[in-house]
C-alpha cells in the first residue's frame, strides 16, 4: 500500500503544486509510516523534508492545550466545570456579567460564545499572553451566549491558555515543555521560532502564476500560542496521536487517565449534522461511514495541516504540509485501512412540527456561510442561500436537510431553541449563522470602484480588483467572485463573508466576521 500511497502523494503535489509536505500513520501501539516529501524551500533549492522537519502546524496545536489542561485536571490543579474566573480574577469580558459564567469546558468545547480572530503578527514577549488577557480581551464581545452553541474561537483557546498559565506561574511554552512534550518525547515541537529554526524547518510559500515565493517575514505572536502558533512535527504529532489511541498511557507509563482521555473525545456540544458532528475537548467528532472519528485541521499562512483518528479501531493520521494539501489524502488512507464503503443513507420521515415555522423564519449572516432566508412557502419550508432557494426536509424537532439532484442529503440546517420567541440561530452545515434585523439587509449596496487595492495583516495580504462592475477578491493566484449581499458584505465560495469598511479612517477587509486586512495601497491591483 505504502508505495502505491507514495506515488499519488508525489503525483499530487506536482499537479497542486505542493513544496512540502510530511505525514504519519499510527496503528495500535506503534508509528507504522512516517515520511516527508518535497523540499522546505523552493526558493533557494532547500533541503529535503522528512518526517523530522518542522512545520507550522495552525490549529493543531489547540488539542495539545486542552491535553495539557486535562492533565492539570488530573493533577488537581484545574476544574473545567466552575468559572474561570475563580482562577484568574480579572478575567472579564464587554459582558462581565457572562464573563462570570465562562468555563474551561466552555472555552475548550468551544461553546463559551466568543467570536474567532486573533493577530498574526505581534509581541514576542512572553509576558505577550498576560498582556492581551488584560489589554484586548475585556474588548471582546460575545456572539452568542455561553453554554449555548458552538462557535470556534481562537480566542477561547488563548484564555484557557492562561488559565494554565496563571494557576501554576509558569511561563505558556515552559509549561508544554514540563507537562506534556517532554514525557510524550515531543523533541521537535516548538512555540518559539528561534528554537524551530535550529532544526529543518518547512516555510510557507505563497503561489503567483508562474512561481512559488517564500512568505517573509516569518510572523510570530505569543498571545497566540494556544490556539494556533505551535511548530511539530510528523514524528513529534504521531507521539501525541498515540497517547489518545491508548487511554492516556506510552509506553505503558500513563500521561493522562483514560476518563480524561474519554472526556476529550466525547461530543459536548451538537453542531445539528446528519452524521453526528459534534466538538469534544478540542476534537471534532463526526460519525464517518459509520465509524466514529476525532479530527481537526489547521490552517496558518499558507500551511495546512489536519489529524483523523478512529479511536475505535485503533487509526491515526496526520498530514503537514506548506500548502493546502493533506486532508483529502487522510480520509483516503483510512477509506483503504479500514476498507470503509460508502452506502446510501435511508433517512427516516419525519413530518415537520409546522407551528415552530413562524420562529424559524428570517434572515441569519454566517461568517462562513453568508446570507441565508429560512421562509414558508405554503406547506414547505424553504431555505434561500445567497440567493439559491432549496427545499428543507425535516429529520428530526430542530434538524432539516435539503437534497441534491439524485435525492441524497446535502446540506443541513439546524435551528437553535432558547427563549426568545425568535430563533437567534441557525446552525448550518455545522457552522453557526446569526439572524439579522430588517433594518440592515435595507443597506444599499456600496459603489466597489473604491475598493481596489492590496490589503495586508501583515503576515498575509488579499487584493480586490474590479472587473466590469464585478468585485473580485484576488488570493494568491486564484481569482474569487464576490456576492453583492447588502451594503458592504460580500460573500464567495472559497473564502465566505466579506465586508470592506472604514475603521478609524482606514479602508478595511474582513473575511469571515473575523480576520482584518488593511489597505496599504490605494492603486489598482494589476490584472
Amino acid at each position: 500500500m505504502f508505495a502505491a500511497l507514495e506515488k499519488q502523494i508525489q503525483e499530487e503535489m506536482v499537479s497542486q503544486s505542493i513544496p512540502g509536505f510530511s505525514m504519519a500513520i499510527v496503528r495500535g501501539r506503534e508509528v507504522v509510516y512516517a515520511n516527508g516529501f518535497g523540499v522546505t524551500n523552493k526558493e533557494e533549492g532547500g533541503v529535503p523534508v522528512t518526517a523530522n522537519t518542522l512545520f507550522r502546524i495552525g490549529s493543531l496545536s489547540k488539542p495539545l492545550t486542552a491535553t495539557a489542561i486535562m492533565r492539570l485536571v488530573d493533577l488537581g490543579k484545574l476544574n473545567i466545570d466552575v468559572p474561570i474566573q475563580s482562577y484568574v480574577p480579572f478575567f472579564t469580558l464587554q459582558d462581565a456579567a457572562a464573563a462570570q459564567t465562562i468555563t474551561l469546558r466552555m472555552l475548550l468545547s468551544h461553546t463559551a460564545g466568543l467570536p474567532d480572530g486573533t493577530d498574526m503578527v505581534g509581541s514576542r514577549d512572553l509576558d505577550a499572553l498576560e498582556q492581551y488577557i488584560k489589554q484586548d480581551v475585556p474588548q471582546l464581545t460575545l456572539i452568542a451566549p455561553p453554554g449555548l452553541i458552538f462557535s470556534y474561537s481562537n480566542h477561547g483557546y488563548n484564555i484557557a491558555g492562561y488559565v494554565a498559565e496563571y494557576v501554576t506561574k509558569t511561563y505558556f511554552p515552559d509549561l508544554m515543555q514540563e507537562i506534556l512534550f517532554k514525557p510524550l518525547g515531543m523533541l521537535r515541537t516548538f512555540y518559539d521560532p528561534l528554537m524551530a529554526m535550529t532544526f529543518p524547518l518547512a516555510l510557507g510559500h505563497e503561489r503567483t502564476k508562474s512561481s512559488e515565493v517564500v512568505v517573509r517575514p516569518f510572523y510570530d505572536n505569543a498571545a497566540n500560542y494556544p490556539s494556533w502558533f505551535a511548530m511539530s512535527t510528523a514524528v513529534d504529532y504521531a507521539k501525541f496521536l498515540l497517547l489518545h489511541l491508548q487511554a492516556g498511557r506510552i509506553d505503558d507509563q500513563p500521561i493522562l487517565t483514560a476518563s480524561a482521555i474519554d472526556e476529550m473525545q466525547t461530543s459536548q456540544v451538537s453542531r445539528y449534522n446528519l452524521q453526528q458532528l459534534g466538538c469534544g475537548l478540542s476534537f471534532i467528532t463526526e460519525r464517518y461511514k459509520g465509524i466514529q472519528t476525532i479530527r481537526h485541521g489547521g490552517a496558518i499562512g499558507t500551511y495546512t495541516s489536519f489529524m483523523l483518528a478512529a479511536p475505535e479501531q485503533d487509526l491515526a493520521i496526520v498530514t503537514m504540509s506548506s500548502q493546502d494539501y493533506g486532508i483529502d489524502l487522510a480520509y483516503d488512507i483510512l477509506d483503504q485501512l479500514l476498507e470503509t464503503e460508502s452506502s446510501q443513507e435511508i433517512l427516516p420521515k419525519k413530518t415537520p412540527n409546522r407551528s415552530k415555522w413562524k420562529s424559524y423564519t428570517g434572515h441569519y449572516l454566517g461568517n462562513l456561510n453568508g446570507l441565508a432566508e429560512i421562509f414558508a412557502d405554503g406547506h414547505h419550508l424553504k431555505i434561500r442561500l445567497n440567493g439559491t432557494e432549496l427545499m428543507l426536509h425535516a429529520f428530526d424537532e430542530n434538524l432539516y436537510f435539503t437534497q441534491n439532484a439524485d435525492g441524497e442529503p446535502d446540506m443541513t440546517v439546524g435551528f437553535v431553541i432558547d427563549e426568545e420567541e425568535e430563533t437567534p440561530f441557525i446552525v448550518l452545515n455545522g457552522q453557526t449563522c446569526k439572524r439579522m434585523d430588517s433594518e440592515q439587509l435595507m443597506q444599499p449596496r456600496i459603489n466597489v470602484s473604491s475598493f481596489e487595492g492590496l490589503y495586508s495583516n501583515g503576515a498575509m495580504s488579499f487584493g480586490l480588483t474590479v472587473k466590469g462592475d464585478q468585485l473580485i477578491l484576488l488570493d494568491e493566484d486564484q481569482e474569487y467572485y464576490c456576492q453583492p449581499l447588502f451594503g458592504h458584505f460580500f460573500y464567495t465560495n472559497e473564502q465566505g463573508l466579506l465586508e470592506v469598511r472604514e475603521i478609524e479612517r482606514q479602508r478595511t477587509l474582513i473575511i469571515q466576521g473575523s480576520w482584518s486586512f488593511e489597505a496599504v495601497e490605494s492603486s489598482k491591483v494589476q490584472r
